[in-house]
């Protein structure tokens, strides 16, 4: 397929990070030819050098060397014989029986040579020919030639051509074309196109093929288009035997280094449902005069809903609406200043529901001494109107705009009694306004929640936060040359205040985002940490320190709950979960990080997620995760990673519902990579359940992909996202 590709001009992905400034040649200027060899003759009126025997050319950074040679060492031009090989400043060899060449202006010509050309990206391209002629660095022409990028006497697969025109960074044309595997022919190409980039250029891309029961067999067919050095675009056409035709187009930009971004839109009308689905999604970041930081997002997706119908990815899927974003950010020394738009629409299909940033402007002040007076002084301050949908019922529509103006300023005193023990008190002041109330009482006037006059919330707060004493104990190596480790205790305590505040004004806010939710508390929370560290040290004395281990336990003591009047019913609970956290990485052969959290009065755990690697050996690899919810859910993911001699490999992951004991996913895949590394070949095999519309439906997808490396390739898992698993 790859080749037949090449035959129509399709051309490998393009990377748009390979856009470039302009390049620019430096001033030539004449150097001298040196000639070494076991005898030389020079005809001085004639300016000929006649040498024989280990004869060496070198002129600039290009080499011939031959057993017989003669150069006339003003023009250049030269005529060598006998184990001749060329040497460009590209890196390029090529050897040859005998050649005609100008050392000075890339020219010459080659009988009987056999070589390797030499991309700008380092790809490796090997040819031989009855006759090789080079016009320059980049441009050659050859008549009964082979070309491949597999090593060997015989190597896995190659073209032979009767005349080929060579531009590298280009293509490759040719014509009595004949594509060999292993030496025997497999299918003739009488004229044939292969390209041979590694920078953007126009074409076809090669084609995506895969299948699946509910879509049916799918092609995805793309063009690229290389406007310029700055801008591209990606314009495509999928056929979707079920469903229809889907169109799409991206395009992308980077006119200088401060300023990129992209955009990309599909459509389909779908033969199934009869709905039309289409998506707009873009990006762009740009850094503004005085270093401000510009960054946009637009998310939009028609009523049909695009992303949970067609992507793979689960958490683009399952999310619950758009967002798309303005942001204006601009930072000082001490001080940044942020300015947000943001829209959001319901993608889920009971709710239409809006909700709106327009604008919230934030100021910061980041932590910084006043004077010398050992005070440090921070502020947070914001203005915010938000844009609310008070009914989120398909059909209708109350929108109402609610204004926040909020003032939070800290002042704090950092105490070291020693460089183990520090003390840190903080005491804060938080003022929020609201230029109205939004109740969830209904009006039975105007059948319209209540919307009441404007009011204020003001609160205390104080913090203290003690780091120490601080243990630690080094334990040397136990045989010379062996890593060293230190072990180190980290007790940390916390104490929180904030003020209690009008009961009637907390009933009033509706609770946004984190500064709306803020409620009287009182509480010390601990902190015991304990660090493993390696220090390991090489035969130069030089050394490396890298945590090992990390293991933290935390809980919260509040006080307020210790005071709270209680009932047989409703029993005090000051303690909060108990929380464990361990990362661990003692070797590049095993893994093990989990966190969980324990009821301490009901005896449960409440939360545990927990991630575990083994690598039995350089073939064989286990990766299992875990993430449970107590009566809410537990979910389970693999991966099984086999690699066997001779570049197979071989992977299985699978999602398990524990909660609900079902299989969400399998993922198969099997891949080739040729032992010299010029193919490739992988099988992915993906059966996924999708519940789109309240329909649970069963998804299946093969999909193949092939790739001649330095040549083409056929990637059938363009846009697919996978669940393997690694570390």
């Amino acid at each position: 397929m790859a080749l037949l590709a090449g035959l129509l001009g399709f051309i490998p992905s393009p990377a748009l990070s390979q856009s470039i400034s302009p390049v620019t040649s430096p001033e030539q200027k004449e150097d001298p030819v040196e000639i070494t060899a076991d005898y030389m003759e020079h005809l001085v009126k004639e300016n000929l050098i006649k040498a024989r025997g280990n004869v060496v050319v070198r002129y600039q950074n290009r080499t011939i060397r031959a057993d017989k040679m003669a150069i006339n060492t003003e023009s250049g031009q030269g005529h060598a014989q006998g184990n001749v090989v060329m040497k460009t400043e590209g890196g390029s060899t090529v050897k040859a029986v005998r050649g005609d060449f100008n050392i000075k202006t890339h020219r010459g010509i080659l009988l009987r040579s056999r070589g390797t050309l030499k991309g700008r990206q380092g790809q490796e391209y090997y040819v031989s020919g009855k006759v090789l002629r080079r016009f320059s660095e980049e441009h050659y022409q050859t008549e009964d030639a082979t070309l491949t990028t597999c090593t060997g006497v015989l190597p896995d697969w190659m073209i032979e051509v009767g005349k080929a025109d060579i531009l590298m960074e280009d293509r490759a044309l040719f014509t009595g074309g004949v594509f060999r595997v292993k030496g025997i022919p497999f299918l003739y190409i009488p004229v044939g196109y292969v390209p041979i980039v590694s920078e953007r250029k126009s074409g076809f891309l090669m084609p995506s093929i895969g299948t699946s029961n509910l879509d049916g067999l799918t092609i995805q067919n793309r063009y690229f288009w290389a406007i310029n050095r700055s801008y591209d675009a990606t314009l495509g056409a999928d056929y979707m035997e079920n469903r229809g035709l889907r169109s799409s187009l991206e395009f992308r930009y980077r006119p200088s280094e401060t300023t990129e971004g992209w955009w990309r839109g599909e459509h389909l009308k779908d033969d199934i449902s009869g709905r039309t689905f289409w998506k707009l999604d873009a990006r762009h970041q740009q850094v503004l005069p005085g270093d401000a930081r510009l960054l946009a997002r637009l998310d939009q997706t028609s009523g049909a809903n695009f992303n949970k119908t067609f992507k793979s990815q689960t958490e683009i899927r399952t999310r619950r609406s758009s967002d798309s974003f303005l942001s204006l950010f601009k930072g000082w020394e001490t001080n940044s200043l942020d300015i947000l738009g943001r829209y959001r629409e319901s993608e889920q299909a009971e709710r239409d529901d809006t909700f709106g940033i327009l604008p919230s402007i934030t100021w910061v002040t980041q932590s910084f001494e006043l004077g010398n007076s050992g005070f440090y002084f921070n502020q947070e301050s914001s203005a915010t109107q938000f844009l609310l949908d008070l009914d989120p019922t398909i059909g209708t529509d109350n929108e109402e705009t609610l204004q926040r103006f909020d003032f939070h300023p800290q002042v704090s005193y950092p105490i070291t009694f020693a460089p183990w023990l520090r003390l840190t008190p903080q005491v804060g002041f938080r003022e929020t306004y609201y230029n109205k109330e939004l109740s969830d009482d209904i009006d039975p006037s105007t059948n319209q929640p209540f919307i009441r006059p404007e009011f204020t919330r003001e609160v205390f707060e104080f913090s203290a936060f003690l780091e120490g004493p601080k243990f630690n104990r080094v334990f040397q190596p136990t045989e010379p040359g062996g890593p060293a480790y230190k072990h180190v205790i980290e007790p940390r305590v916390q104490y929180d205040y904030i003020s209690g505040f009008d009961r009637k004004d907390r009933e009033k806010i509706r609770i946004i985002d984190g500064v709306d939710d803020i409620r009287p508390t009182e509480a010390v929370t601990y902190f015991l940490t304990q660090r493993l560290l390696r220090k390991d040290t090489d035969s130069n004395g030089n050394s490396e320190v890298r945590q090992v281990a990390r293991f933290e336990i935390s809980q919260s003591y509040n006080i307020k709950e210790a005071r709270r009047f209680q009932t047989p019913l409703t029993p005090r609970r000051p303690f909060n979960d108990l929380r464990f956290d361990l990362d661990t990485r003692f070797t590049d052969y095993f893994m093990f990080n989990f966190d969980s959290e324990y009821n301490v009065y009901d005896g449960f755990v409440q939360r545990f997620n927990f991630d575990v690697g083994i690598r039995f050996s350089e073939w064989l690899m286990v990766v299992l995760e875990k993430r449970q919810v107590h009566n809410e859910s537990a979910m389970i993911l693999g991966t099984l990673d086999v690699t066997l001699p001779k570049g197979l490999n071989f992977k299985y992951s699978a999602r398990f519902d524990e909660f609900n004991d079902r299989v969400l996913e399998h993922n198969g895949r099997a891949t080739y990579s040729d032992p010299c590394k010029c193919w490739g070949l992988s099988f992915d095999f993906i059966r996924r359940r999708n519940i789109n519309l309240n329909v649970n439906q069963a998804e299946t997808k093969i999909l193949l992909s092939f790739e001649l490396r330095g040549l083409a390739d056929f990637d059938g898992t363009r846009g697919e996202n996978f669940i393997h698993r690694g570390f």
